[in-house]
């Protein structure tokens, strides 16, 4: 988790933080960085927030690198508040996945796709500070709400090798990844290859080889939230005090750990304590 301290003094030596949760349950961290977090796909999500400090903190919270919205959400001295909506309307966060090509172009216009950033600031308390006056200031109501597993996960189906071509002399012809030439001596048709007289069967792509792909995801909009906001008309400073940042990557990416081989439940992320459990006790998922 990427936490950044701007120099912005308060009250209490502690600090507001920001998580990423499923179920009310706090989802591991890996990362060099420790900001990387593995969801499924069109797997609903939750933002937990925690102000430890004795100063109320505006919340103002960017997805996918944009600013979810103008409004704030407000935590209270020692509230924690798991928000699963966004705030001007009422939709739960949702992972999504998708393919893209796996090549530098892609990587770059999808640098910003997952990302959560919580900015936090601090209440305006006889200051000489501008305030924040754009957009409407939110306070949670706590409600209880009932959670239900995820979408089950949709693979999408592969791609095939490049169209065969018959061709004689100098050429180049890519077999699983590999660049052989070939001389007057030898022939290319259907699915063999003639090497001075002597034929051997390959399936292969001429001119590149297949486009690799890689699986990339966005935060969007789910089903409907229950969750209610109050309204508040403290001041706020215009200057971020502290901030936690994460990217939620596809799980299909995570790297595997021994460790973590049905450790948490697959429908609701809990960790699964005994390797007796045959269902998640939060959620009923099937564990089988």
């Amino acid at each position: 988790m990427k936490n950044n301290n701007y120099g912005v003094s308060s009250i209490s030596t502690s600090r507001p933080q920001a998580w990423i949760a499923v179920s009310n349950n706090r989802q591991k961290i890996y990362g060099s960085n420790e900001d990387l977090v593995y969801l499924d796909n069109d797997q609903e999500f939750q933002i937990e927030l925690y102000n430890p400090t004795n100063l109320s903190y505006l919340a103002k919270i960017y997805l996918n690198d944009k600013l979810m919205s103008t409004s704030g959400l407000v935590i209270k001295p020692g509230q924690r508040y798991f928000l699963d909506r966004y705030l001007d309307e009422k939709k739960k966060f949702l992972f999504s996945t998708y393919d893209v090509d796996d090549n530098k172009e892609v990587k770059e216009a999808i640098k910003s796709n997952g990302k959560v950033k919580v900015e936090f600031y601090p209440e305006q308390i006889n200051y000489n500070w501008s305030s924040i006056s754009a957009g409407t200031t939110y306070v949670p109501v706590q409600t209880w709400t009932t959670h239900y597993p995820p979408n089950s996960i949709i693979f999408g189906s592969g791609l095939g090798l490049g169209t065969t071509t018959t061709t004689t002399g100098t050429t180049n012809t890519y077999f699983a990844g590999s660049n052989a030439s070939f001389t007057t001596t030898s022939a290319i048709s259907g699915n063999s290859v003639s090497f001075g007289g002597t034929t051997v069967n390959a399936l292969y792509s001429s001119g590149t080889p297949a486009t690799k792909s890689l699986e990339t995801g966005r935060v969007e909009k789910g089903g409907k939230s229950d969750q209610k906001f109050g309204t508040d008309t403290s001041s706020y400073s215009w200057f971020c005090s502290y901030t936690s940042e994460y990217q939620i990557m596809p799980r299909s990416v995570k790297p595997v750990e021994v460790t973590e081989i049905r450790s948490y439940c697959p429908g609701c992320g809990t960790r699964m304590k005994k390797k007796t459990w045959k269902f998640c006790p939060n959620c009923g998922e099937s564990l089988d």
